[in-house]
């Protein structure tokens, strides 16, 4: 995980990378590259086309359910975020969007994420910036981001591969 520190008025950029080991990055790539389907993988209870075709630049998803680190306990609303897929390259296995309304303060973000392949596997990265957040350190942004990138690696990491070994059980079978 690396980070930018915070200018005056200048943006939070960051990187993030998370390994999916034992997994092609063709087989990771459908699974991001389903704009509408993030909550399969991503720990945010539900993700909702709102406009669009999945994958099609111009697609918009409604995504919510998640805490952030600045909530406490008590907090009654649900965060929430609607994002708007800029670009996509599946030759090149990366996509853009911008998050174009929230209720969590996050303005002019910007997000690209790319898959990789590595010796081990691949792995994913999520470069990002944004408006500092008010209520926010850059530090809640970066683990918030980091921690949501790895947790969606390990769930893409354990169901393909428990979808590999059913398949492989279910061939030996037959």
């Amino acid at each position: 995980m690396e980070s930018m520190e915070q200018g005056s008025h200048e943006k939070w950029k960051g990187k993030a990378i998370a390994e999916v080991k034992g997994v092609k990055a063709e087989k990771v790539w459908p699974l991001l590259e389903d704009f509408f389907g993030l909550s399969k993988w991503y720990p945010t209870p539900m993700c909702i086309p709102v406009e669009g075709i999945s994958g099609i630049p111009g697609c918009v998803r409604f995504c919510g359910g998640f805490k952030t680190p600045v909530d406490d306990d008590a907090k009654k609303s649900m965060n929430w975020t609607k994002q708007k897929l800029l670009s996509i390259d599946p030759a090149r296995w990366t996509f853009t969007y911008c998050i174009v309304d929230s209720n969590v303060g996050f303005h002019s973000y910007l997000a690209t994420w790319t898959v990789r392949p590595t010796a081990e596997g691949c792995e994913v990265e999520w470069l990002y910036e944004v408006e500092p957040v008010q209520g926010w350190k850059l530090e809640y942004l970066v683990s918030f981001i980091d921690k949501g990138l790895h947790a969606m690696a390990k769930n893409m990491e354990q169901g393909l591969k428990t979808m590999e070994e059913a398949l492989q059980s279910h061939i030996g079978q037959t």
